[in-house]
């Protein structure tokens, strides 16, 4: 009897600590408010920019000093034998040309030439630059006034236009939940619909407002929720949402996670 008795201690000791509710915290997420500002006007400054030719004298190396050298001549004298002049000697006429006969040419004789040729000596000056000053002003520009003041923006309440628009929310995969934490979530779901679990299949877990939801539709592609708002769901806390399909008729079931 001690040991049964211990032991149910010990379950139901599990069994608390098994079913304890998680810490959560509210967060509020109201929308910004519109900040009102005024900007800075536009100012051009014009500043004048002094342009100045200032010519720059720089030296070059006009003379240059060939490089002086010894290069090597060498005179040969090549010694050849010809036969021919014994036969000029004997009176052998090969061909006789009128035009180069003594009696028909004219004697022109060469002048003799200089021992040691002339050298002309002349100093070479610098070369001479001319300069012109001159300075071009460049005009200003021309300025046209014109005003560059912001209007005011234009605002509106349109809330009810973005309430109105369907608002997709990405659930948590119920397979990817704590054990602990699941078994929770489907007991509040059972509690709350009285549907056997085991002809329920879970969709996930939606983090939706607690008020001001008008009209929910599960999207089987991408598992997410559309919800289209009403103007209570602005400022209103959020609290986990788990959505269940029946497996005999396949209609919705869900309820809100107890705190």
């Amino acid at each position: 009897m001690i040991r049964i008795k211990e032991a149910f201690t010990d379950m139901a000791e599990t069994l608390r600590r098994v079913f304890q509710a998680p810490p959560s915290h509210a967060a509020a997420l109201p929308f910004p408010r519109p900040i009102q500002g005024s900007a800075l006007l536009l100012e051009a400054t014009v500043r004048e920019i002094a342009h100045r030719f200032l010519p720059l004298p720089s030296t070059a190396k006009l003379l240059t000093e060939p490089p002086l050298g010894v290069a090597d001549v060498v005179l040969q004298a090549t010694l050849q034998a010809e036969d021919g002049w014994s036969r000029w000697a004997s009176g052998t006429q090969v061909c006789e040309m009128p035009v180069f006969k003594v009696g028909g040419c004219a004697r022109v004789a060469v002048p003799p030439l200089p021992r040691s040729a002339a050298i002309r000596r002349t100093e070479l000056g610098g070369f001479r630059v001319s300069l012109r000053a001159q300075r071009e002003w460049i005009g200003s520009p021309a300025t046209r006034g014109g005003s560059v003041a912001m209007g005011r923006p234009a605002t509106y309440q349109a809330l009810n236009v973005v309430l109105g628009l369907p608002i997709a929310i990405q659930g948590q995969a119920f397979q990817n939940l704590p054990k602990a934490l699941g078994m929770r979530y489907t007991l509040g779901l059972v509690r709350a619909t009285g549907e056997n679990i085991r002809n329920l299949d879970i969709l996930g877990v939606y983090l939706i407002p607690k008020k001001g939801v008008k009209t929910l539709r599960h999207d089987t592609q991408t598992g997410r929720v559309l919800l289209e708002l009403g103007a209570e769901a602005s400022g209103a806390p959020r609290a986990p949402f788990i959505l269940a399909r029946k497996k005999d008729d396949r209609s919705y079931v869900s309820s809100f996670v107890e705190d």
